[in-house]
């Protein structure tokens, strides 16, 4: 009975002192991982407590007691089982465990509701959670939680802290002097006028303004709630293992705990080098282009200190390999002080395989330096080098972390990982243009981007106190892929050029490679070589004096491997001379009760804006090859649906890809996820789908303009089956917009309504007008067991279309958007894209 008295003690204990939260570093590591990483969460305020002032032995035999198989009848241990899979949710999000958020993911799941609250000129970083039924919103309760300064783990806002906290330094200031001018009164609302979230931020707080104090405003008691351990643990573990993990969550990656040193003394510091190793059976997958083999690694650590965040710091290696992998030992140091004590953290990514370890280590910094003993040879040991290497030489630097995703678009907040001490200012750069300038730590800034995928560059600039140039970063956006090509731009083919003109480019770069430069010349004179867009360069083009004078332009994109892309023009082409490459206008056109598929070209009229067109291409397309995307809505509400959608979508997929075709799978909840890249093996694609599942909003509109990013540079026939059951409730890119994108990409889009009303004309309206657009079909279904039939005609449709090719006719500077029709003799009826942007 030791372990219940011993938590029953607790009752009665003293809270835990300083002293003992800095002496459990020191506990074994189980003992304080119990404690502090998930399991002590499930415990009273007093049980903790007397679980941190029980000896060793206590506390494990208190841990065998907690952890004891309520039903060892079943397979697992339910309660260790549910644990697990919190703890897999809550590190899939967050790497600090100090980080509050955490807390409430572990206990209370996933909120219905989770929303960023966007501006960073009003309000700290902040978000706001709701948890109950999204149907019900006045009965869902609101949590917010902030970071309340610079570089400090989120926390649970309380009504006791004030509303003044939420608020950026400045935008606080202002707000109090409003409420000692009005007397406490709402007055001017400043922050209004530059974020449109504040009416939510109120309503979350139950205060307008500062001091406009709602009766029903929530309490302390009301918030603290949310850390309350569960009355029934038996319940809230059956709970935790149904709650859905995320489709991209990581496999689990072999570590050991790491070995600390302490080499050296610098100044009053002490060097603290901590060693972890991976050996071999972890797998770590092996980076492979051209001859050479690498291993590559990511590290993000945090310290703790008195049981609070101390500083955080991140690493890359980078391990050449002959071979199979070797047992790998990554290095990294901490300038920490002596007789403290310390928890670092650690999160290992492997960039390759995408395998993510945990692991943390406890340690006392001792007064003088202590020896260690040397690794066997047969161990690479490994210094980070690549993301704030200098951190260790206590050199500074600046590195901008790169977006999660391929497609960046509107809003976007640029993080920055800051080494050393002299950077007082960081200048945030969109296309060499500055757009934002911050002082103080964090270094964070929201650039706007296009609000279309397009190639940008985002730098970033640290500056010392005197106004010196410390260090910079710059990350390209966007970055079009697919099979290397060169397409000049301007001037325009036809024209006559002679002197200065600015020369544009298009290049697509392939999957995993880089361009080593890209060169503009004028009848094979260099004019400028490029390494980063946008690939654009002033050229001199000659005078033409003479009538056999030809000047031409070249532009070449050169791959580091050495492959090479190139596209030609003429400058100033003679009139004997004739245009070998016609720039056709394609159209894959789809013919309703046309079983036979026997029409001629003689049976098709096109024309564009309103003038007919010259066919100068005609042809069944039944086998031409085809790149197809699949986009699966996999908010909340799919649950019941997605697995027949999932087992639909696979057997389509089977049905239409050949080996010649291509196919790439999207899903989107909250936002869109690319689940697998372009690419022949259908089997990958379907492999991608088995594992999504059914949580969170709708943000269809950014899955729209994504998925038909991923279509970017590939020619030839191309269509998106997008697969939704709701309206529109997460997407940062409103519908007109998105259809806009889908008209510029030439992608036919079939549009697949699940369970949509006929009441709900705005979404249907949404899916009709985007499947016309762009010479697609529109489907409502009432069941996803319909799907298998819907996705049989759209396959059918696809393998029976006609193309015209025409030559528009034009004026070349005429770069609005052109309509397109086609029509067919008699009674049948032609579907195409609507129109096209030159």
């Amino acid at each position: 009975m030791l372990p219940i008295l011993v938590l029953l003690a607790g009752l009665l204990a003293p809270p835990v002192v300083a002293a003992e939260a800095e002496t459990r570093y020191l506990w074994p590591s189980h003992h304080r991982a119990f404690l502090d990483d998930g399991p002590g969460w499930l415990l009273t305020a007093a049980q903790r407590d007397a679980f941190a002032a029980a000896s060793e032995e206590e506390r494990g035999a208190t841990i065998v007691v907690f952890f004891a198989d309520p039903d060892p009848s079943t397979e697992r241990n339910q309660l260790q089982a549910a644990i697990d899979r919190r703890l897999a949710l809550v590190r899939h999000e967050f790497s600090d465990l100090l980080d509050e958020r955490a807390r409430v993911l572990f206990l209370k799941g996933p909120p219905a509701e989770r929303e960023v609250i966007a501006c960073d000129q009003t309000f700290v970083p902040l978000e706001i959670w709701r948890y109950g039924n999204p149907e019900e919103p006045k009965l869902m309760r609101q949590f917010v939680l902030y970071e309340p300064a610079e570089d400090e783990p989120w926390r649970l806002w309380l009504p006791l802290d004030s509303k003044r906290v939420l608020y950026g330094k400045e935008m606080g200031y202002w707000m109090l002097q409003v409420a000692e001018i009005t007397g406490g009164r709402t007055g001017p609302r400043f922050d209004k006028q530059l974020c449109r979230q504040v009416r939510k931020v109120d309503r979350a707080t139950g205060i307008e303004a500062l001091y406009g104090f709602e009766k029903n405003r929530p309490s302390n008691a009301d918030v603290l709630k949310l850390f309350e351990p569960p009355a029934d643990r038996g319940r809230w573990a059956r709970e935790a293992l149904s709650t859905p993990l995320p489709p991209d969550l990581a496999d689990r990656l072999q570590v050991e705990t790491p070995e600390v040193y302490f080499p050296e003394r610098q100044g009053q510091r002490m060097v603290s080098r901590m060693l972890l190793r991976i050996p071999v059976e972890a797998g770590l997958g092996v980076f492979e282009q051209d001859l050479e083999r690498e291993l590559r690694v990511k590290l993000e650590g945090h310290v703790e200190r008195d049981g609070q965040h101390f500083e955080s710091f991140y690493m890359r290696y980078q391990v050449p390999v002959e071979g199979e992998a070797p047992e790998l030992a990554l290095v990294f140091e901490r300038l920490l002080r002596s007789e403290d004590d310390f928890l670092v953290r650690v999160k290992v990514i492997d960039e390759i395989g995408g395998a993510v370890a945990h692991t943390a280590v406890g340690f006392r910094v001792p007064n003088e330096p202590e020896d260690h003993a040397d690794l066997p040879p047969e161990v690479t040991v490994a210094q980070g080098e690549v993301v704030m290497p200098e951190r260790v030489a206590g050199v500074d630097s600046l590195v901008i972390i790169p977006p999660e995703t391929d497609v960046v678009i509107g809003l976007w907040r640029v993080e920055t990982l800051i080494a050393g001490e002299q950077i007082r200012k960081v200048v945030f750069l969109l296309d060499g243009k500055a757009q934002m300038t911050r002082s103080r730590r964090p270094f964070e800034a929201e650039l706007r981007l296009a609000k279309y995928p397009t190639e940008q560059i985002v730098s970033v600039e640290g500056y010392d106190a005197d106004g010196d140039l410390i260090a910079s970063d710059e990350v390209i956006l966007n970055q079009q892929r697919g099979q290397l090509e060169v397409k000049i731009l301007d001037p325009k083919a036809g024209g006559f050029v002679t002197g200065s003109v600015l020369a544009r480019a298009s290049v697509v770069v392939p999957e995993e490679k880089q361009i080593s430069k890209v060169e503009f010349k004028v009848n094979d004179e260099l004019q400028a070589s490029l390494v980063k867009p946008p690939w654009q360069a002033e050229i001199e083009a000659p005078e033409v004096r003479g009538q056999g004078d030809v000047s031409y332009l070249t532009v070449s994109a050169l791959l580091g491997d050495g492959t090479m892309a190139e596209d030609v023009m003429f400058l100033n082409q003679p009139d004997y001379l004739e245009e070998v490459e016609v720039d056709l206008v394609e159209l894959y056109t789809t013919v309703e009760g046309d079983p036979n598929q026997s029409l001629s070209e003689s049976d098709f009229t096109v024309t564009e804006d309103g003038r007919r067109q010259n066919i100068l291409r005609f042809e069944l397309v039944e086998d031409l090859p085809i790149t197809i995307g699949i986009t699966i809505d996999t908010s909340g509400s799919m649950i019941e649906s997605l697995a027949e959608a999932k087992t639909a979508a696979v057997d389509f997929l089977d049905n239409i890809i050949t080996p010649k075709d291509q196919s790439f799978a999207v899903s989107f909840s909250n936002f869109p996820i690319l689940l697998m890249t372009r690419t022949s093996d259908v089997g990958a694609v379907e492999t991608a789908l088995e594992d999504l599942h059914a949580v969170g909003n709708t943000a269809l509109h950014d899955a729209i303009v994504t998925s038909l990013y991923y279509f970017r540079g590939v020619r030839g026939r191309r269509a998106l089956v997008l697969l939704s059951d709701g309206e529109d409730t997460a997407s940062g890119i409103p519908f007109k917009d998105s259809l806009d994108y889908a008209r510029r990409s030439g992608v036919s889009i079939y549009t697949i309504g699940l369970n949509i009303g006929r009441t709900q004309m705005g979404i249907r309206g949404n899916l009709n007008q985007l499947a016309k657009e762009t010479g697609g079909r529109s489907f409502f279904i009432r069941k996803a067991s319909e799907l298998q039939t819907i996705y049989a005609q759209i396959d059918k449709e696809l393998r029976s279309q006609y193309l015209l090719a025409y030559s528009s006719d034009a004026a070349q500077d005429k770069r609005e958007f052109r309509t397109v029709q086609v029509k067919v003799k008699g009674r049948l009826k032609a579907r195409t894209i609507s129109g096209y942007y030159p």
